[in-house]
C-alpha cells in the first residue's frame, strides 16, 4: 500500500502541476518514492522532484508559453501603472510607508507571474483558466468597484452578490470539465489570478483618470491629516493602497470560493448515483 506522508503529498502537488504529456515521469517518480523506507530518504528525493517539475517543459508546442506571456505582461503593465502614478504624483514616493507597500506590491506580482506560468504548462487548464479569469474580472468590474468607489447603496451592494456565484461558477464548471482534483484546482487558481491582475488595471486606470474628482467624503476628512499637498495626490495614494490590497484579495477569495465550488460539483455525480 503506497505511503501518504508528507513527502508522497508534496510529490503528489508537484505531479499534479506537471504538463499531461509528462505523466509518465510523475508516475516513475511516485514508484521509486513508494521503494523508500527512511524517512529523510523520502523528503530528499521528493523535494527534488518537486524542484525538476517546476521547471520541467511541456515536450508539446501549445499555448502554454503564449499565455504565460501575457499574464507577464499584465503584470508588468499593472507594475507600469504604479510607476506612472508615482511620476504624476511624486510626493506619493517621498512617504515613509510607500517603499514597503511597494516591495510587498513587485513581489506579489512576480509570484503571480511564476504561479502562472507553472499553471499554464496544461492544456486545459490554458484555456479554461484564462477564459475563466477574463469573465470574474468583468463581474469584479461591474459589481465591485462601484462598491469600492460609490457612496453605498443598496443598490450596489446586491450587485456584489454576483461575485460570489460566478467564483461557484468557474469551479463548478472546471469540475465538470476534468475528472482529475489538481487540474480542477489549477484552473480555479489561474482564473483567480488572472482576475485580480486584470480587476487592477482596469481600477487603477480608473483611479489616475479620475485623480482630479469627484472625492468621497472620507477622503475630505481624512486629507488635511496626511502630510500630502493636494487632495488629488492624497486620493491617488489612498486608492491606489485599495487597489494592492484588493490584488492580494481578489484571488484569495476567488480562489477559496472557486474551489468550493468545484468540490461540491465534483461529488454532485457520486451522490445522485
Amino acid at each position: 500500500m503506497p505511503n501518504t506522508d508528507a513527502p508522497s503529498t508534496l510529490l503528489n502537488w508537484a505531479v499534479g502541476a506537471l504538463p499531461a504529456d509528462r505523466a509518465p515521469w510523475g508516475e516513475a517518480m511516485f514508484g521509486e518514492l513508494n521503494q523508500m523506507n527512511k524517512r529523510r530518504e523520502r523528503w530528499r528525493f521528493a523535494v527534488g522532484c518537486a524542484s525538476a517539475a517546476v521547471f520541467l517543459p511541456s515536450r508539446r508546442a501549445d499555448s502554454a508559453r503564449l499565455a504565460a506571456r501575457l499574464v507577464a505582461a499584465t503584470a508588468l503593465a499593472c507594475a507600469g501603472l504604479v510607476a506612472y502614478g508615482l511620476a504624476q504624483y511624486p510626493q506619493i514616493a517621498t512617504q515613509a510607508r510607500t517603499w514597503p507597500v511597494l516591495a510587498v506590491f513587485l513581489s506579489v506580482l512576480v509570484g503571480y507571474s511564476v504561479i502562472s506560468a507553472i499553471l499554464v504548462r496544461r492544456g486545459p487548464v490554458t484555456q479554461f483558466g484564462l477564459a475563466g479569469g477574463l469573465g470574474l474580472a468583468a463581474v469584479w468590474i461591474i459589481a465591485g468597484i462601484p462598491v469600492v468607489t460609490q457612496a453605498p447603496q443598496p443598490a450596489y451592494s446586491l450587485l456584489l452578490l454576483a461575485i460570489p456565484i460566478a467564483s461557484l461558477a468557474i469551479g463548478a464548471t472546471a469540475a465538470r470539465r476534468s475528472r482529475t482534483a489538481a487540474v480542477r484546482q489549477q484552473v480555479v487558481l489561474l482564473s483567480a489570478l488572472v482576475a485580480g491582475l486584470v480587476l487592477f488595471l482596469a481600477y487603477t486606470s480608473d483611479i489616475l483618470l479620475t485623480a482630479d474628482g469627484p472625492y468621497d467624503a472620507g477622503q475630505i476628512r481624512d486629507f488635511p491629516g496626511s502630510g500630502l499637498p493636494d487632495l488629488a495626490t492624497y486620493a491617488v495614494s489612498d486608492n491606489l493602497g485599495s487597489a494592492m490590497m484588493l490584488l492580494l484579495l481578489v484571488p484569495i477569495v476567488t480562489a477559496a470560493i472557486g474551489s468550493t465550488g468545484a468540490g461540491i460539483a465534483a461529488r454532485l455525480p457520486r451522490q445522485l448515483k
